[in-house]
């Protein structure tokens, strides 16, 4: 803001002290009237103009005053994107007295961001700017959309319309005869799921273990959920008919820890009376056999298991002490202990490793970083979706794509995420369509294709899916 010297009289001085405020159209300045005593003035107020000269004022008259001290006035229907020079005035006895001159320029309308970037049609997204005008109008690739609200002029609501076809589109804004497009596209929620109708026969699979190896998926002992205890391990390729029962001849492991990757081991035994018996085998799938490793030092129930640099790690669980960290190396075939935890875990929470970091959501819905070296843990995100306590709180699913992260479907729920690892950005996907009383038994990933076991516990039955994120 620029400045001319002020007009002064012995006994009082005008100042034009402050640009407040500006917009597009409008614009709130202070002046101050200094004096030791009252003063009658027929009028005060500010004079405005494109040029210094002032040949062609707008004229903000403020009617009398007789009493020193500050006054504000403000002044609409100015042209956008153009300066201007505003000074106080005062009109004492027929002459017009003048402050000091300030300068500024009007805003023209800019869109900045909309949140969220992704979203289900008839929902709303804000967009967020200034110097949005009432006038303002969206649109999706050329469709126009329903704005709901134009808030002070920094804040559109708009409901998202039909998809036509492309899911991913431009979102233009035209407000004051102005035209504006957003620096990043919105994207359409998507995803398909389909039912794939291949099932394990004849039982209904719970407290089980679950890996993957290239295109071939397996999953299996636990028990059923009518308790009979499982020391089987089924294997399923995409485009088969049926999962095949494997060779394991192993015992019955329930709540198992397992590492996605063909190491598992521990939990406890077939129910015994008296209570569960520890089992604490440990076993390992190298392609062709199941080969058994050395148990690790400690006993572990539903644990957390995950590879990173190539190792096999557990992690808490259910019995013992629930922060303890075990590391086996198949170079030495040796289990060695790890710095605890800062927080306990076990198998019900969803984890996922990424660039060799381990990542945990809490029940407190923290997305939580833990650098395996440093035993530093890291608070980064939170998981957007709902939790309800000891209902959809626990399961779920997280599968690694690239530097894509799928994360959803906790028990009893059918929401469904994409987290993008590089900017943490959490998008939504199209909501699970089948029965939403469900709880994840195992998932896989194939060529960007999703696919999970989901059982039931009213009507028992296990069910089989395939997910396409990008399907629409």
């Amino acid at each position: 803001m620029g400045a001319c010297e002020e007009v002064e009289d012995p006994s009082f001085s005008i100042l034009t002290e402050e640009i407040v405020n500006v917009s597009g159209e409008r614009a709130i300045v202070l002046g101050r009237l200094i004096a030791f005593e009252n003063i009658p003035f027929q009028d005060h107020g500010f004079y405005f103009s494109r040029n210094e000269s002032f040949d062609q004022p707008i004229i903000l008259s403020l009617g009398e005053t007789s009493r020193p001290g500050r006054f504000l006035g403000e002044v609409d229907g100015l042209e956008l994107g153009v300066g201007y020079f505003v000074k106080a005035f005062g009109n004492k006895d027929g002459e017009v007295i003048f402050g000091n001159t300030l300068s500024f320029q009007t805003l023209n309308p800019a869109l900045q961001r909309f949140a969220p970037m992704t979203q289900f049609p008839g929902e709303e997204i804000s967009i967020f700017g200034i110097n949005f005008g009432d006038d303002t109008e969206v649109f999706f690739d050329g469709q126009k959309a329903q704005v709901v609200e134009v808030a002070f002029g920094f804040q559109i609501r708009v409901r998202v319309p039909p998809m036509l076809g492309n899911p991913t589109v431009e979102l233009k804004i035209i407000t004051r005869g102005i035209e504006l497009i957003a620096a990043e596209p919105f994207n359409y929620a998507t995803g398909v799921y389909e039912n794939l109708g291949v099932v394990i026969e004849d039982f209904v699979l719970i407290d089980n273990i679950f890996f993957q190896q290239g295109n071939r998926f397996f999953a299996g002992l636990g028990r059923d959920i009518a308790n009979r205890p499982s020391n089987h391990i089924w294997e399923y390729s995409p485009g088969q008919s049926a999962w095949q029962r494997t060779s394991f001849v192993g015992d019955t492991q329930r709540k198992a820890t397992n590492s996605r990757t063909g190491y598992f081991g521990g939990g406890v035994q077939e129910p015994q009376l008296g209570g569960d018996a520890l089992n604490d085998n440990f076993w390992f799938f190298d392609g062709n056999s199941f080969n058994a490793i050395p148990s690790p030092p400690i006993s572990i129930v539903d644990g957390l298991g995950f590879m990173a640099q190539g190792r096999f790690y557990i992690a808490g669980g259910t019995f013992g002490i629930g922060s303890q960290v075990y590391r086996y190396d198949p170079a030495t075939s040796m289990w060695q202990l790890r710095p605890n935890l800062p927080y306990n875990v076990d198998k019900s929470m969803v984890h996922f490793v990424h660039n060799d970091l381990l990542y945990i959501i809490n029940k407190d819905k923290a997305l939580l970083r833990y650098n395996l070296e440093t035993a530093q843990s890291t608070l980064i995100s939170e998981y957007p979706g709902p939790f309800i306590e000891n209902f959809s709180d626990t399961g779920g699913l997280s599968v690694v794509v690239g530097d894509k992260v799928f994360i959803g479907l906790y028990d009893n729920n059918e929401d469904m995420w994409e987290l993008d690892m590089n900017t943490l950005i959490w998008s939504r996907k199209n909501r699970f369509s089948g029965p939403n009383r469900g709880r994840i038994a195992a998932f896989f990933e194939h060529e960007g294709i999703l696919y999970f076991l989901r059982y039931f516990s009213i009507n028992p039955r296990m069910e089989f899916w395939k997910f396409d994120p990008n399907g629409f």
